[in-house]
């Protein structure tokens, strides 16, 4: 009988560990292999869901990036609402083409997979994820309905979205951390995906405006009403309220700030200071100059500028991400 107890312990401890390693690999990863076959034809409009698989987290269509094209994976098996998403294929081109205009030809070889989803299921508007364990090539996830919310881009919301999900990309990939370097072997700051090189952006961002108070972020990280008073003992050091969330929202912030805002700060506060860190890099610059130039940003007198949400102003700007989350990108 004692052995029977000690067997069935073990076992509901061995599918305890399962339950949560499948919990967290479906936080981190929504996509199917990518040997997955495309279903539909051509044009992208399917008349079967045979063979095709159903997502959990409102994934529509999945697309592989070829330098300025993107090429059908596959279709989700979905229905109703999203059935309509899914044989619209103006609109997932409409929004790779701001994609495009925002991130340039050389940046983009960082992105292997474009996946169309529905936000509703998990609250998002997009995210990041590393699709290769080397950090090299990332997955970048839309939600259809929230790019189409009042109009394309009303707002300028979608293009926001945009920037501060490829700033993560920018920030956390094989060029600024070593995936390889576990957290306990790391020496410099550990956003989650690997330990950040000494001279990378967020490990400047970390030591720089971080170190002094992670402690006591530490703490704060327990719930919402302690964040909220860490954020209001030091809004000062941040561009946002969603910035205070973690340092790997808090640089993606910045970088969309930095890209938004049109003059250059005098650095008064941390969080001007913060994005002059930007200008300090030259490769940087060279980004937000493309993107500017792209969006029409340098519009003058009565030119037609393409809208961008005010520095600080975007939906979610007053809102506070899971600080616990570090692996899974999403807004």
């Amino acid at each position: 009988m004692k052995n029977i107890k000690r067997i069935f312990i073990f076992l509901f401890v061995c599918l305890s560990i399962f339950a949560v390693n499948v919990s967290c690999s479906n936080d981190d990863k929504i996509v199917p292999p990518t040997d997955s076959t495309d279903t539909s034809g051509s044009d992208g409009d399917t008349d079967s869901t045979n063979g095709q698989v159903e997502g959990s987290e409102g994934e529509i269509t999945l697309y592989k990036v070829n330098g300025d094209d993107i090429s059908k994976v596959q279709d989700y098996k979905v229905k109703d609402k999203d059935l309509e998403y899914q044989k619209d294929v103006a609109k997932h081109k409409e929004i790779w083409e701001l994609v495009k205009k925002i991130v340039p030809a050389d940046q983009r070889k960082k992105m292997g997979e474009f996946l169309i989803y529905n936000g509703e299921v998990t609250g998002s508007a997009g995210f990041v994820i590393e699709i290769k364990k080397d950090l090299s090539v990332w997955q970048m996830g839309i939600a259809i309905n929230y790019a189409y919310e009042g109009g394309f881009n009303a707002g300028g919301e979608l293009a926001y979205t945009i920037i501060h999900e490829f700033g993560h990309v920018l920030t956390l990939d094989n060029t600024q951390l070593d995936a390889a370097v576990t957290q306990e072997n790391c020496k410099n700051y550990f956003p989650g995906e690997g330990c950040a090189l000494e001279n990378s952006y967020i490990n400047e961002l970390h030591a720089k405006y971080w170190n002094d108070i992670w402690s006591e972020y530490q703490d704060a990280k327990k719930d919402e009403a302690a964040q909220a008073q860490f954020y209001e003992k030091y809004k000062e050091r941040y561009v946002t309220q969603y910035a205070s969330t973690n340092p790997g929202e808090d640089i993606a912030e910045v970088f969309a700030t930095f890209t938004t805002q049109k003059d250059k700060p005098e650095g008064k506060t941390i969080a001007e200071k913060k994005i002059l860190l930007m200008y300090n890099r030259s490769e940087l610059v060279a980004f937000r100059d493309h993107i500017r130039k792209n969006l029409a940003l340098r519009g003058k007198g009565n030119a037609l500028a393409f809208e961008l949400p005010q520095p600080g102003m975007w939906k979610q700007a007053n809102t506070f991400g899971n600080p616990h989350k570090t692996k899974c990108r999403r807004h």
